[in-house]
């Protein structure tokens, strides 16, 4: 494992316990003490966390964050292989777009060491970025939608689009291979609609639950998506119905 995915990961279990003891991580990552000692002090040396004795606890800082970004997750290991997977397809250089979804958080949270400029409504998500220096993070304001700690309204649409992007990163409350795909929320489609207009390139990040869903709005139809990308959960009879329809679907790395 690559020290920098297991210093993340050290943070999620903070984030998620509270308090980590090194002997437990030395188990858990089947590594020395002394190396998973050297993690917590380069965590230490960022800010984000406070060693104690026999392991560490989040700083100040961070838990004043996290009620922000620790929002009940469902299906959380699953959209997380689906961010990894996105995760290949960015470059050094790129523009890229993120929505307020969960998927796209996880999705941040793996790009701190790409060189790229980042355009989001999502407070999570320019949450994330404040701990890296790498990544250039342009955050639409607006009204504030409390349930999805993100922005949306006519002066979110209008920042949009001003904007040109790479690719847009997204999901959706409902994937339809006749009717294609729905989200929830008028407003926050809306803005979606927005990004999706200034992008060159759109990519769907959807985990296995929501194929075969409708909701509120219709958000685009599935031959404007360059790339969806899903979880293992999804039914072989789903993914080739989508491949016999000449959609570019793609199973994530478990």
């Amino acid at each position: 494992m690559l020290v920098s995915k297991r210093q993340q990961e050290i943070l999620e279990l903070l984030e998620q316990k509270g308090h980590v003891y090194v002997s437990n991580l030395s188990k858990q990552f089947q590594v020395t003490k002394e190396t998973i000692r050297r993690d917590l002090e380069a965590l230490e040396k960022q800010g984000l966390i406070h060693r104690t004795h026999g392991g560490a606890v989040l700083n100040q800082r961070e838990k004043e964050v996290s009620p922000l970004i620790q929002r009940e997750v469902a299906h959380l290991e699953a959209k997380r292989e689906i961010a990894r997977e996105a995760a290949k397809g960015i470059q050094d250089g790129d523009i890229i777009a993120l929505d307020s979804s969960d998927v796209s958080f996880q999705l941040a949270r793996l790009l701190g060491e790409r060189e790229i400029t980042v355009i989001t409504n999502s407070i999570a998500v320019t949450l994330e970025f404040l701990r890296q220096d790498k990544v250039k993070v342009i955050t639409v304001g607006g009204y504030l939608n409390k349930d999805s700690t993100s922005f949306f309204g006519t002066m979110t649409e209008k920042s949009i689009e001003g904007y040109h992007v790479d690719k847009f990163y997204f999901s959706c409350h409902g994937i339809h291979l006749e009717h294609g795909i729905y989200e929830n929320n008028e407003m926050e489609a809306q803005v979606k609609q927005k990004f999706i207009s200034i992008s060159d390139r759109l990519i769907l990040l959807a985990d296995h639950t929501k194929f075969g869903q409708k909701s509120l709005t219709n958000l685009l139809s599935l031959d404007k998506v360059d790339q969806i990308i899903t979880d293992h959960g999804l039914p072989l009879n789903q993914l080739s119905a989508f491949k016999v329809e000449g959609l570019n679907i793609q199973l994530a790395q478990s």
